[in-house]
């Protein structure tokens, strides 16, 4: 009954009997079944009160918005003074506060985030926890892991507190989340009953969104605050950050819950030590005030090395120990599109990667260089609706580390590709770069990926960056669907066939 729920969140007004039954909550008008709420939510380039009639005309029992509403709506209409805040509180009520059944694991920061989310998962397996997962790629409620079909890193309200609502029927013991800095702010999260909270790192990155760095930290802290409240479970909170990067002292500042340090200086108190690594593996030490291990992980990098020790920090905190992480880093094997090799036993290696920051550019990049022996070859872009000061910040990192270098398309939304492509050129021009002998600039990334690809020879690396395992880019209007490693590995398939057949 809407009315039930409705004591769960702040109402200015309501018009119409609020006395209905309700099949679920829903933001998106072209998503809208017959018994659903609709909350009309304002968005930065669409205001959600415009589809209002096409979500009743679709269904919608109930209406929840921002004043002022529409008049003479035909159905019940509750006017809040934060509609992002009342889909969260209304979702978590409909839903009977799943996270308050749960072990809770929150992740955020710039780089790393869905990688440690599948990590803490994999060790919390190895400990004997039934564990679940919402990430970038992928949703896990225990039984097997699909692809996240949201377009978000982390989704609205309504899909989170449903997720977990069905984790919680299916005996999941415990979940992590990945949380984007959009979804803090957003109040997508509000409802989830956080247990602990990872910080991987901080660089500067949706500042178009934010305004400031100083916003977008402040952002990524609001996880950690959201410590200091909710119901209290068996487990306790604690506050896991990376201690290398100095903006963990800001998330550690948001709450007032124990904290503990990760990172490989002498202050981390999870402390790592890489002894060996090549692509394709890493073999590294850790140590903990209780305990040291040697432990091998098909991942590379030492950036991976630092996921290993936040995620090993978050499940050391249900209890799960180096042991249990050293069983999942020998059955781990990777996330998709994070460093994921592209083999049709070619002589030079492909690999298809998600970066697309400065800092996580220059991670994979130096990896990279120092475990090639022939040129680094780099295809890569900007995606639309990004920091537009980036745009020289990633190509300084490209030119430091590449050889040669591809400048295509990378999710440009309704921003002009062809614009995107030239500022990132000019970075290149700029520092003495020569066009179409050093770098090239091709828009169509599915034709730049086959040219980067022809450009190999044997002892090369060629690296995809941008895009990982999305399936779909957007172009205007258009979404078209696009798998950075499907058309790598079928220019690969091509080229080997024309090689057989000369």
């Amino acid at each position: 009954m809407l009315s039930e729920l409705l004591c769960e969140t702040h109402v200015l007004e309501v018009i119409g009997d609020s006395a209905v039954e309700l099949t679920g909550i829903t933001t998106d008008s072209r998503q809208v079944l017959p018994g659903q709420v609709f909350v009309a939510c304002p968005g930065q380039h669409v205001d959600g009160r415009q589809f209002i009639s096409r979500a009743v005309e679709a269904g919608a029992v109930a209406v929840v918005c921002e004043p002022p509403g529409p008049s003479a709506l035909g159905v019940p209409l509750i006017l809040v003074p934060n509609a992002r805040r009342a889909l969260a509180e209304l979702a978590t009520a409909f839903y009977q506060h799943p996270s308050e059944h749960l072990g809770l694991i929150g992740v955020t920061g710039t780089d790393g985030k869905t990688t440690t989310t599948h990590l803490v998962t994999a060790i919390l397996r190895a400990a004997g926890f039934r564990s679940g997962l919402i990430s970038t790629v992928a949703l896990d409620r225990g039984h097997k892991a699909e692809p996240n079909p949201t377009s978000h890193t982390t989704p609205d309200a309504p899909i989170i507190q449903e997720n977990l609502a069905r984790m919680r029927k299916a005996g999941i013991q415990i979940a992590a989340l990945e949380v984007s800095s959009h979804a803090l702010e957003l109040g997508r999260v509000i409802g989830c009953n956080f247990d602990c909270a990872v910080f991987t790192n901080l660089d500067p990155e949706h500042l178009d969104f934010h305004g400031s760095l100083t916003n977008y930290r402040a952002a990524k802290a609001k996880l950690f605050a959201q410590l200091d409240h909710g119901k209290a479970k068996p487990w306790g909170r604690l506050a896991v950050v990376n201690v290398d990067d100095p903006s963990s002292q800001a998330m550690r500042s948001a709450c007032s819950v124990p904290w503990i340090g990760f990172g490989f200086g002498e202050n981390a108190t999870i402390r790592g030590t890489i002894l060996r690594a090549n692509l394709a593996s890493t073999t590294f030490r850790v140590d903990t005030p209780e305990d040291h291990r040697t432990i091998e992980t098909r991942l590379a990098g030492q950036y991976n090395v630092a996921n290993w020790l936040g995620a090993i920090a978050a499940a050391r905190h249900f209890g799960a120990t180096l042991e249990d992480a050293e069983r999942a880093a020998a059955e781990f094997t990777g996330v998709p599109g994070r460093l994921e090799p592209v083999r049709c036993g070619q002589p030079f290696n492909v690999f298809v990667d998600f970066a697309h920051t400065p800092q996580g550019l220059a991670a994979t990049l130096t990896l990279l260089r120092q475990q090639t022996y022939g040129r680094l070859i780099v295809l890569f872009g900007q995606a639309g609706h990004r920091d537009l000061r980036n745009r020289d910040r990633m190509a300084a990192a490209v030119a430091a580390a590449a050889d040669l270098v591809i400048i295509t398309s990378d999710d440009p939304y309704d921003e002009d590709p062809q614009q995107i492509v030239n500022d990132l050129a000019r970075s290149f021009r700029q520092r003495g770069w020569r066009e179409n002998r050093e770098f090239w600039r091709i828009v169509d990334r599915r034709a730049a990926i086959e040219f980067s690809i022809s450009l190999a020879h044997r002892g090369d690396c060629v690296l995809l960056a941008g895009r990982g395992a999305e399936t779909v880019t957007t172009i205007q209007d258009q979404v078209i669907p696009l798998v950075d490693a499907d058309v790598a590995h079928a220019t690969l398939l091509r080229e080997k066939s024309h090689a057989q057949s000369a």
